[in-house]
């Protein structure tokens, strides 16, 4: 019998970046692209604005199952 430990694979990311600043980092590399790599630069931008709002979704979804 295997057993795996789901802890191994659902950990938190690590705090040591800044998403909000990766993403104005992207959208600089974008405005010096041009055509496709502008698009993928565009796209890594929209990735780092979307994890932003989930880490803060998360935090307040935690302080209010903390508040219960």
């Amino acid at each position: 019998m295997i057993v795996y430990d789901l802890r191994l694979y659902f950990r938190a990311m690590e705090t040591e970046y800044d998403p909000e600043h990766e993403a104005v980092a992207a959208m600089k590399l974008a405005a010096e692209a041009d055509g496709a790599e502008r698009q993928r630069w565009i796209n890594a931008a929209l990735a780092w604005i979307e994890l932003t709002r989930l880490r803060v979704s998360g935090r307040e979804r935690s302080w209010a199952e903390e508040t219960v």
